[in-house]
C-alpha cells in the first residue's frame, strides 16, 4: 500500500476517506479469503483508530494491490462529488432492512428446531414476521430515489 509513501510522510493526519479505503481494500480481502474475521475485526478496529496515514500502512501492507490495479493512495476532495448534509450514511439506510431479516432469521431458525424436535413441519408461523422485511425493503426502493433526486438537485446547483 502506497499510502505513507505518496505523501512522502507517514506522520500526515488520516481522514475519514482514508480510512474508507483501507477498509474496503481490508473487505476485498477478506472476500477473497485472505483474511480471516478475528483479523478483519481487528484490522477494520485498528484502521478507524487510526490517527495518521502511517498507522494505516502496516493494515494491508501484507495485502496485494486492489483488483482495478491501482493502490489506496490518500483521497482527494475533487475526486469525490460532494455529499449533501445531512445524508445519511448507507449503514444507517440498510439498518430497517437488516434488523427485520435478523428477526426474520430468527423466527425461522426457531421454527425449523420445533419442526425437527416434533419430527413434523408445522405451520410456517415465521411468515408473518417477513412482514416488517417486505415494508422495510419497500422503504428502501422508494427512499432510493429520493436520495438520487437530492444527490442530482445538488449537483445541479
Amino acid at each position: 500500500m502506497s499510502t505513507a509513501s505518496s505523501s512522502g510522510d507517514g506522520s500526515l493526519r488520516a481522514g475519514n476517506a482514508d480510512r474508507e479505503q483501507v477498509v474496503a481494500q481490508l473487505n476485498t480481502a477478506f472476500s477473497e479469503g485472505r483474511l480471516d474475521v478475528a483479523e478483519l475485526d481487528e484490522r477494520v478496529a485498528a484502521a478507524y483508530a487510526a490517527k495518521t496515514l502511517g498507522e494505516l500502512v502496516p493494515l494491508t501492507a501484507d495485502l496485494p494491490v486492489a483488483q482495478q490495479g491501482r493502490s489506496v493512495a490518500p483521497a482527494r476532495r475533487e475526486d469525490h462529488a460532494p455529499v449533501p448534509a445531512g445524508a445519511p450514511s448507507p449503514a444507517v439506510r440498510w439498518a430497517p432492512v437488516t434488523g427485520a431479516l435478523g428477526l426474520f432469521l430468527v423466527n425461522v431458525v426457531i421454527w425449523g428446531a420445533i419442526s425437527l424436535g416434533t419430527g413434523e413441519l408445522i405451520y410456517f408461523w415465521p411468515i408473518w414476521t417477513a412482514i416488517p422485511l417486505a415494508l422495510a425493503l419497500v422503504g428502501m426502493i422508494a427512499g432510493a430515489g429520493d436520495a438520487r433526486d437530492r444527490r442530482n438537485r445538488h449537483r445541479d446547483r
